[in-house]
């Protein structure tokens, strides 16, 4: 799933995400950071989202960088792929801005804004997945995908 299409939630007059209506040529990518070695559950893996919001309203804009951490596998879930990642990660991004995003009044600061959505995107990704994380910032070395510049 191309993360420009998946991304197509973030339309909203007040405040929004702005991104390009087509194909942006990126995809949320998982990188292993913990290589998972032996049977059973380990590993662990990253990916980096910046978002530029912008507060259509009064102009205030915010870069929203999120990490996002995910085990490799799990007794839960078993294995999960880079691309099992990325879908998981996607579906839980575009509920979190259902959420929290499409509904925000126009006087929000678009940096709250960002801290509600991170803490909402975390509590649903760690429903998804256990021992998830989203952070405020993305882990070192860890290459975004950009949205909205």
């Amino acid at each position: 799933m191309r993360l420009s299409h998946s991304l197509a939630w973030l339309r909203l007059s007040a405040l929004m995400l702005p991104f390009m209506s087509g194909c942006i040529g990126a995809q949320l990518k998982f990188y292993p950071v913990i290589e998972k070695t032996g049977p059973g559950p380990g590993g662990w893996q990253e990916a980096c989202l910046e978002a530029r919001m912008e507060n259509m309203t009064t102009r205030d804009s915010h870069i929203c960088e999120v990490g996002i951490g995910m085990p490799i596998e799990t007794q839960e879930n078993g294995y999960i792929s880079p691309w099992a990642a990325a879908d998981i990660a996607t579906e839980c991004i575009n509920q979190a801005s259902e959420l929290v995003v499409l509904p925000a009044p126009p006087d929000n600061p678009s940096a709250l804004v960002c801290m509600k959505f991170k803490d909402t995107f975390s509590q649903l990704l760690r429903q998804r997945v256990g021992g998830s994380r989203v952070n405020l910032g993305c882990g070192k070395g860890i290459p975004p995908t950009r949205v909205g510049f």
